[in-house]
């Protein structure tokens, strides 16, 4: 019998391997698919992406030859990856649910519609309400004998990481939830690291954002209310696995 699992963990290994490596390609195709088109349309969404900065008065630079086709091809990438994400996620939620948890459709569908909608929700509070705050602020430092000239790139380069980074974040409650339901993490063992987790979201207010007091609060203040809210999503789940 155990010659029997022996073989058969191999072929399972390998199926897997087989899921994951059709999943990756698809997105590749259809990345490689959709750059050109995004492409095409970059200079208007570098119109929209700037607006933030370029509601202030102040203009961006270009510094290099190459600067300007850099700046469309990164928008354009960016673009993409933005509208594949529901793809993406549903291709992580087939992987992980194939390899560690059996659940049923109807769950499957709200935790990827709920991941969907989270990582948006991340990426559309970062651009409307933090980013033009910081930038504004970080605008104002700024001596008035002193000429800013902020490039491009360095600013394109911030918001992209500003939006991504909140929009994986505000992932966690989906991450909590499933932990928990596979009995890796408990109520109990989140509420005793609270202090670290609070310590380690102001360190990563600090990482993402400028060396500015409001800012970092602007982001390690929603990044603790998304951390309690996981905290009750780990209890009502539970508390449900307790009963089944």
């Amino acid at each position: 019998m155990k010659r029997d699992d022996d073989k058969k963990f191999p072929i399972e290994l390998a199926g897997n391997i087989d899921r994951v490596r059709s999943k990756l390609l698809i997105t590749l195709l259809l990345f490689m698919i959709l750059t050109p088109l995004a492409f095409y349309f970059s200079s208007t969404l570098l119109k929209y992406i700037n607006q933030p900065f370029l509601a202030t008065g102040n203009t961006l630079n270009i510094f290099t030859l190459m600067g300007g086709f850099m700046l469309r091809f990164k928008v354009s990438t960016a673009t993409v990856l933005l509208i594949l994400m529901p793809l993406i996620i549903y291709q992580i939620w087939s992987i992980v649910s194939d390899g560690i948890v059996k659940e049923s459709k109807t769950f499957s569908r709200a935790m990827i519609i709920s991941a969907i909608i989270l990582f948006y929700a991340g990426v559309a509070a970062s651009f409307f309400l933090l980013l033009p705050l910081i930038v504004e602020m970080l605008l104002s430092y700024n001596h008035a004998d002193m000429l800013s000239t902020v490039g491009a790139d360095s600013y394109l380069g911030f918001t992209l990481l500003i939006c991504f980074s909140m929009g994986v974040i505000f992932e966690l409650p989906i991450i909590i939830l499933l932990l928990t339901r596979m009995g890796i993490i408990t109520p109990d063992m989140l509420s005793s690291k609270r202090r670290y987790a609070i310590v380690f979201m102001w360190v990563l207010a600090m990482l993402l954002t400028p060396p500015d007091v409001l800012s970092q609060v602007l982001v390690a203040v929603p990044l603790m209310i998304i951390f309690e809210i996981s905290i009750l999503i780990s209890k009502y789940v539970y508390k449900r696995r307790g009963k089944s």
